[in-house]
């Protein structure tokens, strides 16, 4: 009888993953379809490459007085991607940056005229091609933020301008929409962590892992070398983490491996710079080789769990050397390549390619 019970489960289990492919298969085509349809019957479609070449003439219909409006869906109001991509930085443009943004979710779409609109990956997720189209038939500019989610083609298809948040997910894009816009807008640090007020002098080495527990590498196996603090992307309501994160001199960032054509931003690396802290991290890691160089001494270059082990030892025995300073160093470049300021300059620049 267990057994019977046990091969129900399974197969249950087998049938929700069948109904959940076939559900994303027939989304994406259904759309698809819809597209081509929208493509035949409208013959005056926005053209891309007009935007990359910036040869908008006098009387173009893009107009230096448009808002600036992030979309997200409300149903995921509360996701990290959500919070940090749409909220947070619309704040950091507008007070920061004096740049005129907005934020709305799904049910406000048949409002919004004449604007530039940054999709975030809430409302991506499950943007239907009607969604886009009322959007594209209401003079809007569309502006793609997948963040760390894969692109959709259908959707692709609408856009003006894909928004890449790493720099290798900026070369992806290059590489597959030769047509489209794209730019780099560097993932920001969360505003929330509270700022040095005096520079910390530890003793002794402590490394945290700030993360979700089934993100990091080895990090049940090394808990005698680094303390997990485990966050949850889906929810923002803890943040003690914010505090707790201060009393860390080192981060741990290290990922699992995760699916092709997924790529992370940097943020974790970002953190750790925020925070004057040094990190352990993978070589061929997302874009850890981009902005930390070759020069940084506490690269991960054997992932075993052995090799992982070996360079923690080696950070505790170089620890407040030289060595350590020097990585110091090369992370205050990187808290430099993250700051707001960078971020707004960023922004800005592709708003003038759209203007």
């Amino acid at each position: 009888m267990k057994n019977i019970t046990k091969t129900f489960f399974n197969i249950k289990i087998v049938i929700k993953h069948l109904l959940k492919f076939l559900k994303k298969i027939i989304y994406k085509n259904i759309n698809l379809l819809n597209y081509i349809i929208y493509k035949i019957k409208s013959k005056s479609t926005f053209n891309t490459k007009d935007l990359i070449k910036n040869k908008f003439s006098k009387s173009s219909s893009i107009s230096k007085n448009r808002k600036i409006i992030f979309i997200y869906r409300s149903q995921r109001r509360d996701n990290a991607s959500t919070v940090m991509r749409s909220f947070q930085l619309q704040k950091i443009l507008k007070e920061e940056g004096g740049i005129n943004a907005e934020i709305f979710d799904e049910s406000y779409i048949n409002n919004i005229r004449n604007s530039i609109c940054i999709l975030n990956k809430s409302f991506l997720i499950d943007a239907s091609s009607k969604e886009l189209e009322i959007l594209n038939s209401n003079g809007n500019i569309l502006c793609l933020d997948y963040i760390d989610s894969k692109d959709i083609f259908f959707q692709v298809q609408y856009a003006h301008c894909l928004i890449a948040s790493s720099i290798k997910q900026l070369k992806f894009y290059q590489k597959k929409y030769k047509n489209k816009l794209i730019r780099l807008v560097t993932h920001h640090v969360d505003p929330r962590l509270p700022k040095e007020e005096k520079e910390r002098n530890f003793q002794t080495l402590k490394i945290g892992y700030f993360g979700e527990e089934r993100n990091g590498l080895y990090v049940d196996k090394l808990k005698e070398f680094i303390y997990p603090y485990y966050i949850s992307t889906k929810n923002q309501s803890g943040e003690n983490w914010f505090k707790e994160i201060r009393n860390y001199n080192a981060h741990y960032i290290a990922r699992k491996l995760y699916k092709k054509d997924i790529y992370k931003p940097f943020l974790k690396g970002f953190t750790a710079a925020f925070t004057n802290s040094n990190v352990l991290v993978s070589l061929d890691e997302g874009d850890s080789s981009f902005y930390l160089s070759k020069d940084y001494p506490y690269f991960i270059k054997d992932k075993s769990i052995d090799g992982i082990i070996g360079m923690i030892e080696f950070m505790e025995n170089t620890f407040n050397s030289k060595v350590w300073f020097d990585g110091l160093e090369i992370m205050q470049e990187v808290k430099s390549r993250s700051s707001n300021k960078q971020i707004i300059k960023e922004f800005k620049l592709m708003m003038d390619l759209i203007f």
